[in-house]
């Protein structure tokens, strides 16, 4: 596929994480409380692209949308197919990137599980916001488990929406691009689920 940008190079992770080049490694950095914001629906999952994506990045699933335009397209979240030798057990990461009007896709930036299970329970690939080649992304990352609420701060609820690759996954994405603090899941009865890896990595 034409005009694929991918923006997610060499990171330089905390706490000696592995580096791993064209994968976004979440550090265990400090977090800090995100400013409260008033909650919002999730997002229906929109069809798949109607374009193939580029080898190097398989999509996996259905493409998520956020509804966040601007003249180029739509911000989408989608999965994406991971094979690095030195990351055995991850095997998928989620992309962030733009959609444009003819169903064509652009990466921009790609979170994944650096260490241990990709679906183990918890949070995983969480990410901060940043602005890439004029786009701005959110913060972001995944939950393995049924959580049906996903907080920051104790207040701020995320946008979410389950992966249809698989359905114990669930992406989700803040309205701030600040760092998301103190990340809690729930379960549909109000149960807390495991916490996972929430510290936040940057691209």
């Amino acid at each position: 596929m034409k005009n694929r940008l991918v923006i997610a190079g060499t990171v330089v992770a905390a706490c000696g994480a592995l580096v791993v080049p064209g994968l976004l490694t979440s550090a265990n950095a400090e977090t800090k409380p995100a400013p409260v914001a008033a909650a919002a629906p999730a997002a229906p999952v929109s069809p798949p692209p109607t374009r193939d994506a580029a080898p190097e990045h398989e999509v996996l699933g259905d493409v998520i949308g956020t509804g966040l335009r601007n003249s180029s397209g739509e911000l989408v979240f989608y999965g994406v197919k991971l094979q690095e030798p030195r990351l055995p057990d991850t095997t998928f990461g989620i992309m962030g990137g733009i959609r444009d009007a003819a169903g064509g896709l652009t990466d921009l930036i790609v979170a994944n599980e650096f260490a241990g299970r990709d679906k183990a329970p918890g949070f995983h690939a969480v990410t901060g916001g940043a602005n890439l080649a004029g786009h701005d992304v959110p913060s972001f990352g995944y939950y393995a488990g049924p959580a049906a609420k996903i907080t920051s701060a104790g207040s701020v609820v995320a946008h979410q929406a389950t992966w249809s690759e698989d359905p114990n996954v669930v992406v989700f994405w803040f309205d701030s691009a600040a760092d998301p603090g103190r990340l809690r899941a729930h379960d549909a009865a109000g149960n807390k689920l495991p916490t996972g890896h929430t510290g936040v990595g940057h691209g």
